[in-house]
């Protein structure tokens, strides 16, 4: 996949092009990008995402308390994988966000990209205050030549699917859920740092996370059966998110890791969480005695689970 992050570099045959946040790259999102690669054959052309950056909720100011499934560099690996041909990133500025509807589909989709054919999704906003329509794209597609389809929204077990549920399944800590949405299984990056080292008092050694991309949604506070990469290696983990009430007297949000079976240095290391089941809320135990049974009985389930 060619990345392009200008309209004056991208350069692309054909263009039958979808545009949107994709965040996540979510089981609706890789639906429209499927239709998008059977479409090209037709056209003889490629396949193109135009995406932007930051997103926009970021650049307006309005994103307290807001994370992202995925940050820039996650989104286009997820892209690759898709077999999309080329994404342009555009950077979201006051430029771009001023531009009107009109002048979008012009300068953007039909001068800077020269769009073949435009496949959007069913709740698509474009232009200044996201105030475009799709009966205005239709209008100009005719003008300008160039052919458009609206895709419905992708459904599972007919519930729509959209990067904000998978937000709030992961709120919930249902990554059951959210992994059923995304089609693949949620994940987080990062650089494993030095911790309190009390999981080590406690016979159960923990590799303590920093995220890399600091608006990364966490699941629910929680402990968690998972798989994490370590140099291309994958390991049964249980991963507790929260602030470790029952030791720790100053409540900081940590994420802990327990490799099962796992011997070695991850200091300085990167790497990559998979969340594949919540085993229980997070909980304050009388005593560590308490806790330690609590964590046995977290790594007897999660073998199972795994």
């Amino acid at each position: 996949m060619r990345i392009y992050h200008s309209i004056q570099e991208f350069s692309a045959h054909n263009p039958i092009l979808t545009i949107g946040m994709f965040d996540g790259v979510h089981a609706g999102h890789r639906e429209i990008l499927a239709h998008l690669e059977s479409e090209k054959n037709a056209y003889q052309g490629e396949s193109v995402l135009l995406t932007f950056w930051p997103h926009p909720r970021v650049f307006f100011g309005k994103a307290e308390g807001f994370k992202m499934l995925t940050s820039l560099d996650e989104k286009l690996e997820l892209l690759e994988q898709t077999g999309l041909d080329a994404c342009l990133v555009l950077p979201f500025s006051d430029e771009f966000a001023n531009l009107s509807p009109e002048a979008y589909i012009t300068q953007i989709i039909h001068e800077g990209i020269g769009a073949r054919k435009v496949i959007v999704g069913y709740d698509h906003k474009y232009g200044k205050n996201g105030s475009g329509t799709f009966e205005l794209m239709q209008q100009f597609a005719q003008k300008l030549d160039f052919e458009l389809e609206q895709i419905d929204a992708y459904s599972i077990e007919s519930k729509t699917i959209s990067s904000t549920k998978i937000r709030q399944a992961l709120s919930l800590g249902d990554v059951t859920t959210a992994n059923s949405y995304l089609s693949y299984t949620y994940f987080i990056g990062g650089t494993i740092i030095a911790g309190a080292q009390i999981g080590r008092t406690l016979g159960f050694p923990t590799a303590n996370l920093q995220l890399n991309f600091e608006q990364k949604m966490l699941p629910a506070d929680g402990v968690y059966a998972c798989y994490t990469l370590v140099n291309g290696e994958k390991h049964a983990s249980v991963v507790n998110i929260g602030t470790n009430p029952t030791i720790q007297k100053e409540l900081l949000l940590t994420i802990e890791i327990h490799l099962l079976d796992f011997q070695g240095d991850l200091y300085g290391e990167q790497v990559r969480v998979q969340f594949v089941s919540r085993l229980r809320d997070e909980q304050q135990f009388h005593s560590r005695e308490a806790l330690q049974k609590a964590i046995k009985n977290d790594i007897a389930t999660a073998r199972t689970v795994l």
